[in-house]
């Protein structure tokens, strides 16, 4: 699962609040419906580019 407000993953399941960004983490109620991808973002995943965009993200966070 993902944080809403800083996008960091956490592994446990009954975590309130994040451990990076202080949030209170939300319980999605209902799965929501999964959107169409979008062609740049499917060319972003397939290229890699979307994983080095949260890496570097993420490293200006810190």
């Amino acid at each position: 699962m993902k944080c809403s407000n800083c996008d960091t993953e956490y592994s446990d399941p009954n975590q309130i609040v994040c451990e990076y960004c202080g949030s209170e983490l939300v319980k999605e109620r209902e799965p929501q419906a999964l959107r169409p991808t979008s062609k740049i973002d499917k060319f972003l995943s397939e290229t890699g580019l979307k994983d080095l965009y949260q890496k570097i993200k993420k490293s200006l966070k810190e």
